[in-house]
């Protein structure tokens, strides 16, 4: 049997387009491969990959903006020196980054209400906070102070925040306070409310708290006063940035 062996080109012409067919193969596999490397950039810094152990460290950094990278931001210079000037700005922008945002407290004096069963009317709200560039833990501490009823009611205080400029609130977990009034009381009865809790956000979510009462036995109105404070921590803090206390204290008479 005999076979037939493919002959070579014998024209230049021809040569010349066998070698562009080769050249056009060879730009498509590094295309291919360069595409490969980027995806397994860390946090899209091209001199750092995805698989070193300080990837998840570079990218809470940049996350963070604690660092910005090199030149037009591409590559990381995992190797460079950082000099006295750098590390000002990175300690800078460091404690920026891990300092809570106090949202100014909210105070209500004297607002009648009725606290309803379900569900109650909010109170005590804050402005919108916007949450950008990383994560966020928000930590909210509030006071209610109820009284004057005009009949006996059991109340409760819960901790709500709301995701669309309170057109609906959702309640934080294990912040209810419960306490009772009793009307007839000479002064009028009284009682304070101290719910606390911790919601998690997601960068471009725009947040305001409050604290929503809830009437869970009698009715009537009441007279509440309120307070509230919320701070805005790093998600990644060690610790609650302020102490809050674990109940409420039922308080009778002036």
């Amino acid at each position: 049997m005999r076979f037939a062996i493919p002959s070579v080109p014998a024209s230049a012409a021809a040569a010349r387009a066998l070698r562009g067919c080769v050249l056009a193969a060879l730009a498509a596999a590094g295309t291919l491969a360069a595409g490969g490397a980027a995806a397994q950039n860390c946090a899209n810094f091209g001199d750092v990959l995805a698989s070193s152990p300080f990837c998840p460290s570079v990218e809470w950094m940049k996350n963070r903006v604690i660092t910005t990278g090199c030149g037009d931001g591409s590559v990381y210079c995992p190797n460079d020196p950082v000099t006295r000037l750098s590390m000002a700005a990175f300690m800078k922008r460091l404690g920026d980054a891990l300092t809570p945002v106090d949202l100014a407290p909210v105070a209500a004096a004297g607002s009648v209400v009725t606290p309803g069963s379900n569900p109650g009317p909010v109170v005590c709200a804050t402005p919108d906070y916007a949450v950008t560039g990383f994560p966020r833990r928000a930590y909210v501490n509030a006071a209610v102070i109820l009284s004057a009823p005009t009949a006996g009611i059991d109340v409760s205080a819960t901790v709500v925040y709301s995701l669309n400029a309170g057109g609906s609130w959702t309640a934080v977990n294990n912040s209810d306070q419960y306490g009772t009034l009793y009307s007839g009381a000479s002064p009028a009865d009284r009682v304070t409310l101290s719910p606390f809790g911790s919601v998690d956000l997601a960068v471009g979510q725009s947040v305001r708290f409050g604290v929503r009462l809830g009437q869970l036995a009698g009715s009537g109105n009441v007279t509440a006063s309120c307070h509230n404070r919320v701070q805005i921590a790093n998600r990644n803090g060690a610790a609650t940035p302020f102490d809050v206390q674990s109940a409420g204290a039922r308080q009778r008479g002036g």
